[in-house]
């Protein structure tokens, strides 16, 4: 394609056409540079066409939603003379905000490195455009348009890394140290796990009188939770989950925020970890109007890097949730007990008795842990002042749902089941701690129970 120096010669000769009524040899002088000019044209894109360019892509091993990381780019010219490239690296808008460009103006063999940087926005397999450069012929007078590097497909995966409390407790259950949560959880565990020296303040109930009698002094026995139990979490995926989670992309307030799925999957994926971690059967159960995927998750690193690649571009969809089907999947599990864990969103309150009937039928046969997550519109509209009529109306319908998801918690706890309510940013502590308060309640209970009959 033409070079801007191409214009200007070409400029320049059509100004001077004007003058042809004084001198009459003008037109066939501008018609010979006119097509000197196009054969110095043809020659320079010819010499651009030959120019030898090489160039790779480096990839971040991983891309996680929200995670900020960087393709780099290398490129070697092989001409020998200094060389002027435009590159363009077609970026999918999932991937960055826009395609990136840069202008490389190379020394004779130079290489240059490109980090260009990314922030995948959406979770899912994304196409990454070519690579294509434009090299300016020797004279400046053409551009020659070639791809460098062919469109690569790259997945974009759910948060992977996490810091604070959650970030501790991933990295106990990696270490298989979840004895050492400092979560200020109340109770004892139920299964016995080792024997030590007796300590000024332990219970009756916990010396273990065979090894007393065995070592001459008081030994007291040391339990830890239980292990193996049966985990089913529940990740609604339906038309609620679509909405944003009212989080923003860390250094991005201009893309689209993450939807309420993208942080109830990172967040089941992150129980997930835990709950294999301490030896637990975790299956986790997708589900809309229909079950999407039904994806066991076991122990050791390559077991949970197939369950982030089962789930990673798992999307919601526009339908109503069927809870009863997420329970007959719970329950078709086999088993005699377990713990389920509903992730959900309840703004509909047609929806919300589908959900407690179907609580209650989990309660049959396992101890049921709903998380609620916040939407954050409705948070909004509920409390802030309404400037008209139609922001009115809203507000009450808002209020409206609001009281009935306490109700809907105060009926279902009264079957048995928690409930707990977060928004986004706290939905994984929040439904960690719930998890592992599950069972520290339960020793609590046994505790009490056990120490009823001593008396």
């Amino acid at each position: 394609m033409p070079a801007a120096r191409l214009f200007r010669a070409l400029l320049v000769v059509t100004l001077a056409l004007p003058a042809a009524a004084l001198l009459p040899w003008l037109p066939a002088a501008a018609l010979a540079a006119d097509a000197l000019l196009l054969a110095a044209f043809l020659v320079d894109l010819r010499r651009a066409r030959a120019v030898g360019i090489d160039a790779r892509r480096e990839w971040p091993p991983l891309l996680v939603q929200g995670a900020p990381a960087e393709v780099v780019i290398e490129t070697t010219s092989a001409a020998a003379r200094p060389l002027t490239v435009r590159l363009r690296e077609g970026l999918a808008p999932a991937l960055a905000a826009s395609p990136a460009r840069r202008t490389v103006r190379f020394a004779a063999g130079a290489v240059d490195r490109w980090a260009v940087p990314l922030l995948p926005r959406r979770r899912g397999e994304h196409p990454s455009g070519p690579l294509t450069a434009r090299v300016l012929g020797p004279w400046g007078l053409a551009w020659t348009q070639r791809e460098l590097l062919p469109a690569e497909p790259r997945r974009v995966y759910p948060r992977v890394r996490w810091e604070g409390e959650v970030g501790r407790l991933l990295t106990l259950a990696h270490r298989r140290r979840l004895g050492s949560s400092p979560l200020r959880l109340h109770g004892v565990g139920t299964e016995p796990y080792a024997l030590r020296g007796y300590l000024p303040g332990d219970p009756p109930s916990r010396i273990h009188w065979k090894a007393t009698a065995r070592h001459g002094k008081l030994i007291s026995r040391e339990d830890t939770w239980e292990r193996g139990a049966r985990l089913a979490i529940l990740l609604d995926c339906a038309r609620a989950m679509a909405a944003p989670d009212g989080t923003t992309l860390a250094g991005d307030g201009a893309g689209p925020a993450p939807s309420k799925l993208d942080s109830a999957l990172a967040a089941a994926l992150a129980l997930a970890r835990v709950a294999a971690a301490r030896g637990d059967r975790v299956t986790v159960i997708a589900f809309s109007d229909r079950v999407e995927r039904v994806v066991a998750v076991t122990s050791g690193r390559r077991a949970l890097a197939r369950a982030y690649e089962a789930l990673y571009d798992l999307q919601p969809r526009r339908a109503e949730p069927a809870f009863d089907l997420a329970a007959e999947a719970a329950g078709a599990l086999g088993g005699r007990s377990g713990t389920a864990v509903l992730m959900t969103s309840v703004v509909d309150l047609a929806a919300a008795e589908l959900l407690r009937e179907a609580a209650v039928r989990l309660e049959r046969r396992f101890r049921v842990l709903m998380v609620n997550l916040e939407d954050p519109e409705l948070a909004r509209l509920a409390t802030a002042p309404p400037a008209s009529p139609r922001e009115a109306f809203a507000q009450v319908a808002a209020l409206g749902i609001a009281v009935a998801n306490r109700h809907l918690a105060r009926r279902l706890r009264g079957a048995g089941v928690r409930v707990v309510t977060t928004p986004a940013d706290r939905l994984a502590l929040t439904t960690l701690s719930a998890y592992l308060a599950l069972f520290q309640g339960a020793a609590t209970r046994a505790g009490g129970a056990l120490a009823g009959l001593r008396r």
